[in-house]
């Protein structure tokens, strides 16, 4: 009688380890994609359009041994925009726009620290100080002026550009 149980839990276990599991996927009203492979989990709403997912037995790899690399190379082709320039450009071009921003702002800080210093001085009768009060003035207002140019065309200029380009804006963002 032992004999029997344990030939038939040899047995289960055989024909269990051969089973496949089934996986099903769905997309909720977001367009996100999900995948399960208990049916239960499934929200209501969602059941009647899920759908059984086909195991590619070519896509899977086990351990140290990938079947994918023995029988299909894959080549992963670069995108470029309609002009050929690719990720790295747009990347490096929004990366200069935005430390030159950086460079503006820290400048402008130092602008406002020096009139907020000429500010506490005791105001003498000269017209040196004065022009040197001006000068500075002048250099705030153009810096605020840079700022302002430099920002546009990193908000609105390059995302347009890219959009022209038809590049990923995801190359642009930070």
């Amino acid at each position: 009688m032992r004999r029997y149980t344990i030939l038939a839990v040899c047995i289960m276990l055989l024909y269990a380890s051969h089973a496949a599991a089934e996986f099903y996927r769905w997309v909720d009203s977001d367009g996100k994609e999900f995948f399960t492979n208990n049916p239960a989990k499934i929200p209501q709403e969602y059941r009647s359009r899920s759908l059984p997912v086909k195991i590619d037995e070519a896509r899977v790899s086990v351990r140290d041994n990938p079947l994918v690399a023995t029988k299909m190379p894959v080549s992963v082709k670069e995108h470029k925009d309609k002009y050929g320039r690719g990720e790295e450009y747009w990347h490096d071009k929004a990366l200069n726009l935005r430390l030159k921003l950086h460079h503006l702002q820290d400048e402008h800080d130092l602008v406002l620290k020096q009139l907020e210093g000429q500010d506490q001085k005791p105001k003498k009768n000269g017209s040196k100080k004065n022009r040197s009060y001006s000068s500075v003035e002048k250099k705030k207002m153009k810096l605020e002026k840079d700022i302002a140019k430099t920002r546009k065309m990193l908000e609105v200029d390059l995302p347009e550009e890219v959009h022209k380009a038809e590049a990923y804006e995801g190359w642009i963002r930070e």
